[in-house]
């Protein structure tokens, strides 16, 4: 996935796209204003935007938002703005999501996965490495993996929500009936195990939870 960061603030715009780095998203450029904005969307693939609605020049992210939208580029609202007329202009546009100044990596993550979900394409069973079969059982190219089941229930959440975030607490929940004793310290060995069992991607978000790409 493409995405494009409209924001004229250096270090929100870096910040954001360290986060889209982690959950594997590929960041085709900053602008820093409309002139720059339009120049990518014209010059390069982008697959989803993220726009300040204040940035630099005569025109603002609204504007930029309205040639997304003639392009068909979904995109995430993002402001200091809280009156109700910005926020009701900006909504008349549809955004997926709409985030207030100053962000944390959490919402950020959660505005993310509203992206994915509205652009992804499902992709064939088949053509997976791993797969979960209607048994609960983890099969690794057709073949059944010998797993505990703790391991078990990660890969499963791993490979059901994966290029998606699981948070610590989904684990947990899942895990809650095991009879070993579940913490972010447990967590983390069973994910261990798991990557060096099967050489698995299973990408740390700090503080968050963690990520499966196959």
């Amino acid at each position: 996935m493409n995405l494009l960061i409209i924001e004229d603030e250096w270090l929100v715009a870096h910040f954001i796209a360290d986060i889209a780095l982690m959950q594997s998203i590929n960041v085709v450029g900053i602008a820093q204003s409309y002139d720059e904005a339009i120049q990518i969307i014209n010059t390069l693939i982008v697959d989803c935007a993220i726009v300040d609605i204040n940035i630099k020049g005569l025109k603002h992210g609204i504007d930029v938002a309205r040639y997304l939208s003639t392009k068909n580029i979904p995109f995430i609202f993002l402001t200091a703005y809280k009156d109700i007329d910005t926020i009701q202009e900006a909504t008349n546009l549809k955004p997926l999501s709409y985030l207030i100044k100053p962000i944390s990596e959490e919402n950020l993550i959660a505005a993310f996965m509203i992206v994915k979900n509205s652009i992804s394409t499902i992709i064939p069973n088949e053509t997976k490495l791993f797969q979960v079969n209607n048994d609960g059982m983890i099969l690794k190219d057709g073949r059944i993996l010998p797993l505990s089941n703790s391991e078990r229930i990660v890969m499963t959440l791993l490979i059901k929500n994966q290029q998606n975030v699981v948070l610590h607490e989904t684990f947990f929940e899942y895990l809650w009936d095991n009879p070993e004793d579940i913490n972010e310290g447990t967590l983390r060995n069973i994910i261990l195990k798991l990557r060096k069992k099967f050489d698995l991607q299973i990408n740390n978000i700090k503080n968050v939870g963690y990520i499966f790409v196959q």
